[in-house]
Order: structure tokens, then C-alpha cells, then sequence
């Protein structure tokens, strides 16, 4: 009933005018402006000032109140869908994938994770339900990825013939290049949590299993044990998925429990060993050179589901551990190999350079009247995926 609606809505909505200098950037996973939208908004605010440029920051809400809430974003979705040139999304988006969308718009996806580790989207099998199946990553003009070696994953993750998807490199990573925005984010995090200040900070970053109501914790960590193992001069900090439910995840032993919501990008700036499994944010981290540990006791049963691009046991970077005593083993050993950092940076990131959000600008808003690239060269459409 709700994608009915939806492309009701779309047909009405298609008559409207066409907003010739509307940029649309939508996201359904935070009510804050936060990863490759973030980036991409400050360069299009500072290219292209003249573009009239929406933010619809909406996340799915649980619940019939909170899904009557949403599909009345969903709506509004769809009115800017039909009536921007340009419309940016870093998830899967309803209005976009229920039905075409004008030929003058031009939809770019740009995902919220850097590279290809775990499975997603079509490629990720049981993450979600048959009816989403069917039309989930669909009407896509473009996506952008982080290095051509993560073009094919993409193109089959997200229903997007492999020419459609260009490496231009992962926005959110321009912040790594900044050594003054490092430094700024640093200070922050030590401001706001005084008690970090002077201590070697290991912060553990799991991402989570499961998919909708029932995500649940990672298995493997004890941080009560580990806080007993390390000496004092290691901080403990945790950092919940935004997407899990914090209370889901024990905080006895940590010395600051982080806000889920907040930038974990901001929280790496000031980290000296991550603690995570198969979570995105390692490609990131990479980019800082410093220590990795890999906690990973579910390997197999990740590698069935929902699956991964890389092989864990070969082409990783980071120590890989299967229990508390082998991180806390890790860290006290110190014995990092950081020598595959380089050709790990060159395979996930290698269209990534600083300069991501400014050539995202370039690309489809190619100059100052602030006119998107057209969807196709020839100006024939042809919405990539539809059956």
C-alpha cells in the first residue's frame, strides 16, 4: 500500500516544475548531517553558493507512530525527488527505488561506508525481507565509490550497471587529508572527555548483527576483563553502532562510553588502537597508519552471512584475535605489522586524496549555473535496474 501511494504521489508530483537549481541531499539513517552528505553540502556551499540546495535528514523510525512519521517523510521525499536536478542519497531511499523518476533529475548514490568489506544491499542475502528484495537499489543514475577496484561490488550490491558506477572517491575521507581538522577533532574529544587526556586511548567500534528490531551486539568482547588487563595508561572508550540499541552493549570497564550518534571519524582523530570486526570504518583508519585489532570470533558464521568481499584470513589489514585475552594480548605485545597499510589504502581507497567533495561537485554540477551532467550522454534515459 505504501509504494501505491508513493508513486501516486510521484505522478502528481512530476507535474510540478522542474527546480533548476535544486540539490537535494536525503539520507534515512540519522536526523543530523553526518559522512559523504556532510562533505559533499560544505563543498556545494562553497562551489556552487548560487544552488538551492534541501536537506532531508529523516531516519526510519520503529513502531506505528514512528512508521506513520516516516512514510509522511516519504512523501516529501518524493515532491523533492520530482522537482530537484540533483538528489544525493548515501542508504536506500524509498521514493527512489518505488518508481522512475523525471528524466531532467539526476539521482546520484554515494553510501555511507567506505569500500567493499561485508556484503550489502543485493549482495547480502537474508538482510532483507522478499518484498524489499524486489525493489531496494533501483532508479540509481550514478554511484560514487571510494577506488575502481571497489566498482564492480557496488555495481552488483547496488543494481547499478558497472559504467554508471564512477570512483571518484569517498567524501567522508577528505577529512583524513586535513591535518588541521585532525587536530581541531582531537582537541575536542579530549575537551569533552578531560579524563583521556595523557592516556593511550583503545577505542572498541564493533559494527552490529542482525538487521532491523532484532540487531544485537557483537559477540566476543568482555570489557570488564579487558579493563582488568590493560594498565592504566590505556583509556577504554566505546562506541556503539548509531543504528543498535545502546543499552544492547555492557559498558562496565570503559573509562567513556561515546555517544552512538556521534562522528566516529571525529573519535579515530584521537584513538590510538581500534578494536572493531567487520565494521567500514577500518578502511578510514587505515589512512591514519596506526594500530589495528580484529575481533572477529564469528568469522565463519560472518563469512556465510551476510558474507564478505574480502578474505579475512589473507587480505587484511590488523591483528586478528578471537577473544578478549587476545586483544588485550595484542595491545600489550605492541607488535603491529602496519607494512600492508599502503597496498590495503591503494585497493579501498585509491580515488580518495582529500579533493573527493570538490571533484563530487565537479562531476555533476559542473559549473557555476549549477546544471547537473546529464543522466545520460546521448540524452536518452534509461533508468538503470527497472524490470
Amino acid at each position: 500500500m505504501a509504494t501505491a501511494v508513493l508513486r501516486w504521489a510521484g505522478l502528481i508530483f512530476r507535474r510540478l516544475p522542474l527546480r533548476s537549481t535544486r540539490v537535494t541531499l536525503a539520507t534515512a539513517r540519522h536526523s543530523r548531517l553526518e559522512g559523504n552528505l556532510r562533505y559533499i553540502y560544505r563543498a556545494l556551499r562553497r562551489m556552487r553558493p548560487q544552488a538551492d540546495t534541501v536537506l532531508l535528514l529523516e531516519p526510519y523510525g520503529y513502531g506505528l507512530g514512528g512508521r506513520i512519521q516516516y512514510f509522511v517523510r516519504l512523501l516529501r521525499g518524493m515532491y523533492y525527488l520530482q522537482t530537484s536536478r540533483l538528489f544525493v542519497v548515501d542508504n536506500a531511499y524509498l521514493p527512489i527505488h518505488v518508481a522512475p523518476h523525471r528524466t531532467e533529475t539526476t539521482v546520484v548514490q554515494v553510501w555511507h561506508a567506505a569500500g567493499a568489506l561485508k556484503r550489502f544491499g543485493a549482495d547480502a542475502p537474508g538482510t532483507v525481507g522478499p518484498t524489499e528484495r524486489r525493489f531496494l537499489h533501483r532508479n540509481y543514475d550514478y554511484v560514487v565509490v571510494a577506488a575502481e577496484a571497489s566498482r564492480a561490488h557496488y555495481a552488483s550490491a547496488l543494481r547499478t550497471p558497472p559504467e554508471r558506477v564512477v570512483a571518484l572517491g569517498c567524501s567522508r575521507t577528505d577529512f583524513f587529508f586535513d591535518e588541521t581538522a585532525l587536530s581541531s577533532a582531537r582537541q575536542r574529544v579530549l575537551r569533552q572527555h578531560p579524563e583521556l587526556r595523557g592516556r593511550r586511548i583503545v577505542l572498541y567500534a564493533p559494527t552490529f548483527r542482525g538487521r532491523g528490531p532484532a540487531k544485537h551486539r557483537a559477540p566476543g568482547m568482555d570489557s570488564a576483563r579487558l579493563r582488568s588487563l590493560l594498565p592504566a595508561e590505556f583509556a577504554l572508550v566505546l562506541k556503539t553502532h548509531p543504528n543498535l540499541d545502546p543499552a544492547a552493549t555492557p559498558t562496565i570497564g570503559y573509562d567513556v562510553v561515546a555517544d552512538p550518534a556521534a562522528e566516529i571519524n571525529e573519535l579515530l582523530a584521537a584513538t590510538a588502537i581500534l578494536v572493531t570486526d567487520y565494521s567500514s570504518s577500518i578502511i578510514e583508519w587505515a589512512l591514519l597508519r596506526r594500530p589495528l585489532v580484529l575481533l572477529v570470533p564469528d568469522l565463519e558464521l560472518y563469512e556465510r552471512v551476510p558474507g564478505l568481499y574480502v578474505d579475512y584470513r589473507t587480505e587484511m589489514i590488523g591483528t586478528r584475535v578471537d577473544d578478549t585475552d587476545g586483544v588485550a594480548r595484542a595491545i600489550l605485545e605492541g607488535s603491529f605489522d602496519l607494512s600492508g597499510y599502503g597496498a590495503f589504502i591503494a585497493r579501498h581507497l585509491g580515488a580518495s586524496d582529500g579533493t573527493a567533495s570538490e571533484r563530487f561537485v565537479e562531476r555533476f554540477l559542473p559549473d557555476a549555473s549549477a546544471q547537473p551532467a546529464p543522466a545520460v550522454a546521448d540524452g536518452l534515459r534509461a533508468h538503470v535496474g527497472n524490470e
